[in-house]
């Protein structure tokens, strides 16, 4: 008796569903990731390096973004050819903003110092004031200025002691900091004379 190609097709057909249906249903135990997800962990470009990354209250993420080969410079943090900045992302990673406007004028707005407890900081500052202060202790919180904030920057209600929710990057804080100018530094540059 003749074999039909439908009958041996068959059996093909039904291991095929089989393994589709168990596919399926592995899957829909596993959590799905949005594609936005992994670029929320920071605020920077692909290939800069990220100094600093926290996510805020409400969901925007707050990061300390340079220049590819930033922290590898090895002349004076005073003759770094590359940029710096702050860079502000929504939760949803359509809105963003940058301070300062130009990334390579970060020397005038960016500082380092270090604290009595022998903690290197950051400060970054605008016309108006300091508005973003982070240090490498990592139980310290990060704290903002509101009223120094950039034109156009907004940030949520204070909602205790640090500014962050979550820290995500931290790992090159300290790479970061070593190739920012120091204070003295920046009133060099901008011709202040210091106050202390």
């Amino acid at each position: 008796m003749p074999v039909s190609r439908q009958s041996l097709f068959r059996p093909a057909l039904l291991l095929l569903g089989t393994l589709a249906l168990q596919a399926c249903a592995q899957q829909s135990t596993q959590p799905i990731a949005s594609p936005n997800a992994a670029q929320l962990t920071h605020a920077c470009q692909p290939t800069e390096t990220v100094g600093f990354s926290c996510e805020l209250q409400g969901g925007q993420v707050l990061s300390l973004c340079a220049s590819p080969g930033f922290n590898d410079f090895k002349g004076k943090p005073i003759e770094n050819p590359g940029y710096a900045y702050l860079a502000l992302i929504n939760a949803q990673g359509l809105e963003r903003k940058t301070y300062p406007a130009d990334a390579r004028e970060y020397k005038k707005h960016m500082f380092t110092g270090v604290t009595m407890a022998a903690w290197p900081y950051l400060v970054v500052a605008t016309a108006k004031g300091d508005f973003f202060y982070v240090n490498e202790n990592v139980e310290m919180p990060v704290s903002a200025t509101r009223d120094n904030l950039p034109p156009g920057w907004s940030l949520p209600p204070d909602h205790g002691d640090s500014l962050c929710k979550q820290v995500k990057h931290r790992d090159h804080l300290s790479t970061t900091l070593l190739q920012i100018v120091d204070e003295e530094e920046r009133d060099a540059l901008l011709g202040n004379t210091p106050t202390r």
